[in-house]
């Protein structure tokens, strides 16, 4: 069993003894690192499975910035410090019980970007070390958990805000399973126009899905309602994989607390715009979220006043196209 690849590329690890615990080989944790490229340089890690530390150790010789080995066996344990000698890097080594170690660790605030597990393949330890590591948030946005089991079961993730992504390499089974980048976009949408389909079109670029949020400003005047605003955006989202369109009475922090969104998004046609958006995002950050501005080159005179008067003249054109034929049905004008 060696280091694959960094700064210590061809180093010799200790296996342990006897088959009760079952080292990752050479190969299948090549595979795995190469899933991984881009991860692994700066990252913290947690090798919670630790074993012989082989993981982990790969993610010192990688350039990880901090690796957190745990195991409750005391041979894997000394197994891990005899692995680590000579090896340079920022790292900690404990041996404990994976929840416990998982419940210090929330408790402590920490977070990670990669995190391994590879349990005992008759256990259920794995299943439950990611309820834990989800339910905790004891994962940095963009990061990943890998879980590793035999092939002859499957796993199938229940939370709406991870993805998942199989692969299969003989008799074990890799999990990668990442938490999305989810951006709630907030307007009054009243209605969404070309420019709000722009927004979202490049969003859609940064993150895994955006939520288009119909909320309520009560200094304005509506022409449309809101369940005819959501609808609309609803059309629109319809056209896009990763975006969906909700409508909310709370406020844009709120929402995004929500969905699960670590950003809002908003699109900033003229210095007009910024000045506005420059405020309300400084309002709120500190409410606790940051925002994403995304400049209008295409569309960027569309306004929704423009397109309300367009509609009263008969003229769809500034409506993105799957709202332009909602608005013309008989059942939209009924929405309330």
């Amino acid at each position: 069993m060696n280091v694959v690849a960094g700064k210590y590329r061809g180093r010799k690890l200790l296996s342990p003894k006897g088959d009760s615990v079952r080292p990752t080989t050479t190969r299948i944790k090549e595979t795995i690192f190469n899933v991984l490229q881009g991860y692994i340089a700066d990252c913290l890690a947690l090798d919670l499975f630790a074993g012989s530390g082989a993981l982990g150790i790969e993610c010192i010789s990688r350039g990880a910035r901090e690796v957190i080995f745990a195991d409750r066996s005391k041979d894997s344990v000394a197994l891990v410090k005899q692995n680590l000698q000579g090896i340079d890097g920022n790292y900690t080594v404990i041996c404990n019980d994976f929840a416990a170690v998982l419940h210090a660790l929330r408790s402590n605030g920490r977070r990670f970007d990669v995190i391994f597990l590879d349990p005992p393949y008759l256990s259920k330890c794995g299943e439950e070390a990611i309820d834990i590591i989800i339910e905790g948030n004891l994962l940095n946005e963009g990061g990943v958990i890998v879980f590793e089991h035999g092939s002859e079961k499957t796993y199938t993730l229940k939370n709406t805000l991870y993805r998942q992504r199989t692969k299969k390499m003989g008799t074990v089974t890799a999990e990668f399973i990442y938490k999305k980048r989810v951006a709630l976009m907030t307007g009054s949408f009243d209605p969404v126009t070309k420019g709000h389909e722009e927004v979202l079109k490049e969003a859609l670029k940064v993150y895994d899905e955006v939520v288009v949020a119909c909320l309520i400003n009560p200094d304005k005047k509506y022409t449309f309602n809101g369940a005819q605003r959501l609808v609309l955006a609803q059309a629109m989202c319809s056209a896009y994989p990763g975006a969906r369109a909700v409508y909310s009475e709370n406020t844009a922090v709120e929402t995004a607390r929500e969905v699960g969104a670590e950003k809002l998004v908003r699109g900033i046609r003229n210095t007009a715009d910024e000045s506005y958006e420059t405020e309300m995002a400084a309002y709120n950050r500190a409410h606790g979220i940051e925002t994403h501005f995304i400049i209008i080159d295409e569309c960027k005179d569309i306004t929704s006043t423009l397109v309300r008067e367009q509609i009263e003249r008969g003229d769809l054109s500034n409506l993105p196209d799957a709202a332009a034929e909602v608005i013309k049905t008989k059942e939209f004008s009924k929405l309330k």
